[in-house]
């Protein structure tokens, strides 16, 4: 993590995307932390080894249940000494409540607990997901990156609609080739975001024709670049009525984008013609 933030702001305007329904003792968010993991506990910590890392603990229901048969005393002793090694955060998943003998226990070492009702493997990814976009200000998103005129595109969309292939046939003549499926967005210090592919698959790329094969094998090396400063948006959506075009913006990390929602028929595609409409379209006041 590069910044250095509070619990309490990195769930901001998020706890309803993480299903969360209740948090106690909520004081407990403010503590300030500049690193944090996420793990999940899918049978009672007996043990709990050193730890130096703050750490968001996800219980599951497995291991609710498994505490609430335990002798109270026992419990108790189990519970504090897993909260007194630098645990930040306990998460119920799969819960719409907080036990009152956790509640009693994270009063009293005043570290929050909170009920989600979604399952544990979903609330990691989207804890790891929401600490990439506030403390590490960046963020991945499902589409496809290309960079026209000096100015970086993304382009999304349901799987299947064209654009992977559009953006092929643009870069092989006037755009250039930045990433395919997946587009990891990051902020900079001046308030730019560079988007570019994951590191792990951005030398690739899947076509409904070729399957999965090198990005090169398609277009020339002069028309791929590693990243480029996204500069605008095009989200692409299927209708029951002809093509439409509807010019408004989108906040990515913060930063207000130009994003330009394309309808096609439901039995359409997008295809390169219309990315070419679109790109005069978003460039047409001097973005």
């Amino acid at each position: 993590m590069k910044k250095k933030l509070s619990l309490k702001e990195i769930l901001q305007g998020r706890i309803i995307r993480l299903g969360i329904k209740e948090i106690f003792p909520a004081a407990g968010l403010g503590k300030e932390l500049t690193t944090i993991r996420v793990r999940i506990f899918d049978k009672i910590p007996f043990y709990s080894p050193p730890n130096n890392v703050p750490t968001i603990a996800i219980f599951t229901p497995k291991v609710l249940n498994q505490l609430s048969v335990l002798q109270t005393g026992f419990r108790l002793h189990l519970l504090e000494d897993l909260f007194s090694r630098n645990l930040c955060f306990l998460l119920l998943s799969g819960s719409l409540s907080i036990p009152a003998y956790l509640k009693k226990t994270a009063a009293k070492l005043n570290i929050p607990s909170g009920a989600s009702k979604y399952d544990e493997h979903y609330l990691r990814s989207l804890f790891i997901g929401l600490i990439r976009e506030k403390c590490r200000e960046t963020i991945t998103l499902h589409g496809v990156v290309l960079e026209a005129e000096g100015k970086g595109i993304l382009i999304t969309g349901a799987s299947g609609v064209g654009k992977t292939t559009a953006a092929l046939k643009s870069a092989a003549n006037h755009c250039y080739w930045v990433a395919d499926d997946i587009a990891v967005v990051k902020r900079t210090q001046k308030g730019e975001l560079i988007a570019g592919g994951n590191k792990k698959i951005s030398r690739y790329i899947h076509t409904a024709k070729t399957g999965i094969i090198p990005v090169d094998a398609l277009l020339k090396p002069d028309r791929i670049k590693i990243n480029t400063k996204l500069a605008a948006v095009i989200r692409i959506e299927k209708s029951s009525t002809g093509i439409r075009m509807a010019k408004g913006y989108k906040h990515i990390l913060g930063k207000k984008l130009t994003c330009l929602r394309i309808h096609i028929p439901s039995a359409g595609f997008f295809g390169e013609n219309l990315l070419k409409k679109a790109i005069e379209q978003i460039f047409k006041d001097n973005l």
